[in-house]
């Protein structure tokens, strides 16, 4: 009982508990700081490494590890994601125990970051653990600087106690303005021709052009004729996610035949002379699936390493991203190197590969968790890098994405629901990262983002 004492001596017991469960903004950062001390969350010695406590901080810190941002995960369920670090708010070990101590880690899916925000009767809010049933607080009490956060039952007192100090600032930047009939896609994919014109594709066989990165105009289906093996996978001939290159003066066409919660999958191949073709060359299957099979042969991604080999990254949901090498004349499976390397996995949701190289790395750039369902969406976008194309992967915190590490890009803010299914390319202005979110001031509408991607000064990529 020395903890439980030492809480209840600060204070005369409070009125009584209520219930009031809130809902958070999802459009700015907070400041969350705590009734007792007056102090605020952050994390210690502003560090990247996941596992990093989390303490109590002077409310005149400048880092931004004091400030928080609520990812909604549904039922007023909330991920506490740290803008400086980009991983979530949880409880070490996943521990349902009191006493626990709570630290940042990447976003793997386990149920300790789970979080509902609960107004108390006094009006101020408690934040309960979703997987303990737990609250946080500052431990024994603490009223110093870097006393480290726990979870413990209810004591109804202030070191339980927390307000919110909305910054009135964005969580990130809100995509590029874009417009016109092609604006609305799915997965979309971009190619920059040498004569400037770009080209948007997309799921469900979607095609546009655009003569800016702004204002983009449908202009018929990416691949036709639609090969008639396609009905083994998709009885609809429903198309999914092509990535489209030009290599060798021709554009060669990728993409996916699948039905939703499916493994019976395959990825397609297709050459063209032109990246509007109407009558692509059927090239065939390069990489299938099964319901036995380990991967799931959709999301194709092609990349290009530095010494001039072709790799194809690929896979959704079921066990992460894979990879194969490819034949550098043919753009089908290797012959030589037969093997299939597995790059990233996650308990619950993760697809939509893309790899882009800069200053010495490659970034793997995917998306977790729950696609698709429109203003419900949680679909967000992670990142990790490797030296090697075919990893190990790890993310910012030293966590290897086979582990379910991965740091988050961007996630949903404001209207900009589910950011995900990115692909990046490399532009004149710099690297370009396109994406669809779900808009929620349209009626969840898949829509295209566009943003251009910075760099931190150890290497990790931010959207501008």
């Amino acid at each position: 009982m020395k903890h439980l004492m030492a809480c209840m001596a600060i204070l005369a017991t409070l009125p009584a508990f209520a219930h009031a469960q809130v809902t958070m903004s999802t459009s700015v950062e907070y400041k969350i700081k705590n009734v007792n001390s007056g102090l605020i969350l952050g994390i210690s010695g502003a560090s990247q490494t996941a596992g990093a406590s989390v303490v109590q901080k002077a409310t005149s810190t400048t880092t931004s590890d004091i400030d928080w941002h609520f990812i909604p995960m549904g039922n007023n369920e909330y991920n506490i994601e740290n803008m400086l670090t980009h991983q979530l708010l949880g409880v070490s070990g996943a521990s349902t125990s009191n006493g626990a101590q709570i630290v940042q880690y990447s976003d793997n899916a386990t149920a300790d970051h789970l979080w509902e925000v609960i107004q108390a009767s006094d009006g101020n809010y408690m934040i309960k653990n979703i997987n303990s049933g737990l609250y946080l607080e500052v431990a024994n009490a603490g009223k110093t600087t870097s006393a480290t956060i726990d979870q413990w039952s209810n004591t109804s007192n202030t070191c339980q106690e927390w307000t919110f100090t909305n910054t009135g600032t964005s969580p990130y930047v809100n995509p590029g303005s874009v417009s016109g009939t092609g604006k609305y896609v799915h997965d979309p994919m971009m190619l920059k021709t040498t004569a400037g014109v770009y080209w948007l594709y997309g799921t469900h066989n979607t095609r546009a052009t655009s003569s800016d990165r702004a204002a983009f105009t449908s202009t018929g289906v990416a691949l036709t004729p639609i090969p008639s093996w396609v009905t083994t996978y998709t009885s609809s001939s429903d198309l999914w996610a092509p990535n489209v290159i030009y290599y060798n003066s021709k554009y060669w066409q990728f993409y996916s035949a699948s039905t939703s919660g499916s493994k019976l999958s395959a990825i397609g191949l297709a050459t063209a002379t032109t990246p509007n073709s109407t009558a692509w060359t059927d090239k065939g299957i390069v990489v299938s699936s099964t319901s036995s099979s380990s991967y799931n042969a959709i999301d194709p991604s092609p990349v290009e390493d530095q010494s001039g080999n072709w790799w194809l990254a690929f896979g959704s949901w079921s066990n992460g991203i894979y990879m194969v090498e490819l034949n550098s004349s043919t753009m089908t499976k290797s012959t030589s190197n037969t093997t299939v390397y597995h790059l990233a996995k996650r308990s619950s949701g993760l697809e939509g590969a893309s790899i882009y190289y800069y200053s010495g790395y490659y970034y793997l750039f995917a998306s977790i968790d729950t696609c698709c369902d429109g203003s419900s969406s949680t679909y967000r976008t992670i990142v990790g890098r490797s030296s090697t194309i075919n990893g190990t992967y790890y993310d910012r915190g030293g966590v290897s994405l086979l582990s379910g590490g991965g740091t988050i890009l961007m996630s949903t803010h404001s209207n900009i629901i589910g950011p995900g299914g990115a692909s990046v390319y490399a532009d004149s202005d710099g690297a370009v990262i396109v994406y669809h979110y779900y808009d929620g001031n349209n009626s969840g509408t898949a829509t295209l983002g566009i943003n251009l991607l910075g760099w931190s000064s150890d290497g990790w990529p931010y959207i501008k």
